[in-house]
């Protein structure tokens, strides 16, 4: 019985050092991609800092009928995009440059310079605003400890007759990393978390003032997003609308977005080349560099027979225990979340037969880890 070669990764086995630079090869938003929100309970997003611990796991879930979908703004014949008011010529931009994010009935306008990437403006049935001077919401690469500042102006109307001016500033900081404990139960670890603070002030109709004049009727959007390595996008997020007045909220919302449902990982060979790393890193730790000392491996324990692989209910589990050993059998999905698990238990050398139950399980990959004595392998099982 050899190990598969998936990829795979549960990031509660893995003891890695802090997460990464954010970059456009793993984390630019790409044409095509659909991502599953649940609306959940807002939580405070916490203090900035290194190490922390969020623990997310209590969250009742609002709303889980959200989706966030993006692509390529639509075309005027076969040779302009139309990004909101601007009109591109197609010739002259790069491959997915333009990017259209569309959630809640609202259209989000995208756009990559530099680098950096600007959000040129948004509409829905009841708005439509453009930003004069682009807000930026990030640069890349990105790391902890970063921060990126930017000023812009917008307008628009609203209901398509009541003019909208506005101004302010836009700060996008990696403030914190840690481990984080999803609404699942699951633990994710190392996450960077990214938070953005937007200040909103109204332009009058008539005249123009600065931002520090304008310190009493503003509003402030704070958001927070948590991202871990492998997934292209946030896993958590949290946003809080603020008076800057008298620093009264507004409102405030939270979004999981469940890793299972990250199912563009299955066209994303950057993220997916990087869990296979984490995955191999993962694998090493079980390794030694003496040669004077025998690596034990599962085959030496016990040997073990899965049937019927692929699987439509029950998945039988035939081994033999050449050796006592504590034995526990994992199931979990391909992004490494747990599905079903046979508790550990000690026996002794001899033949034992367990079964699974994968009739509720959706159709795709799974991963069975086989573990005894601390060693451990994996099986892909495919559920029918």
């Amino acid at each position: 019985m050899k190990p598969a070669q998936i990829f795979f990764l549960l990031s509660l086995w893995v003891a890695l050092p802090v997460l990464g630079q954010l970059n456009t090869s793993h984390n630019y938003y790409r044409p095509g991609d659909v991502l599953i929100k649940q609306q959940v309970e807002f939580v405070d997003p916490g203090k900035a800092g290194v190490n922390r611990i969020w623990d997310f796991s209590k969250l009742k879930t609002v709303n889980d009928e959200y989706t966030l979908t993006y692509g390529l703004p639509p075309l005027e014949g076969d040779s302009v995009y139309i990004l909101g008011n601007i009109r591109y010529n197609k010739k002259k931009v790069s491959d997915n440059e333009l990017i259209v994010g569309t959630e809640h009935n609202t259209m989000y306008y995208y756009r990559l310079s530099n680098d950096s990437l600007l959000q040129q403006g948004h509409e829905n049935p009841s708005v439509k605003l453009a930003y004069i001077t682009p807000m930026t919401l990030m640069q890349f690469p990105l790391n902890y400890g970063q921060t990126v500042s930017s000023v812009y102006k917008s307008e628009g109307l609203y209901s398509g007759t009541v003019d909208i001016r506005t101004q302010g500033t836009m700060t996008t900081t990696a403030d914190a990393y840690g481990r984080m404990i999803l609404p699942s139960g699951d633990t994710l670890s190392p996450v960077l978390r990214v938070k953005t603070v937007q200040t909103i002030y109204d332009i009058p109709a008539e005249g123009s003032f600065t931002v520090n004049e304008a310190d009493s009727k503003g509003k402030s959007l704070e958001t927070c997003r948590w991202y871990s390595k492998g997934y292209r996008y946030p896993v958590f997020e949290t946003i809080r609308n603020i008076n800057l007045n008298d620093s009264t909220e507004i409102f405030s919302t939270a979004f999981f977005f469940p890793p299972q449902d990250h199912l563009y990982l299955e066209t994303d060979p950057e993220n997916l080349a990087l869990l296979d790393e984490l995955w191999k890193e993962t694998e090493n730790n079980n390794q030694t560099d003496d040669p004077t000392v025998k690596t034990v491996t599962l085959d030496d324990i016990m040997s073990c027979k899965l049937y019927p692989n692929p699987v439509e209910s029950m998945l039988n589990i035939e081994y033999e225990l050449k050796e006592d050993a504590r034995v526990s059998f994992e199931l979990y999905s391909i992004e490494g979340l747990p599905v079903k698990k046979i508790a550990a238990k000690s026996k002794t050398a001899g033949t034992y037969y367990e079964t699974v139950d994968c009739s509720n399980l959706h159709p795709k990959n799974y991963v069975l880890r086989i573990t005894a004595n601390g060693v451990f392998v994996n099986e892909v099982i495919i559920k029918k």
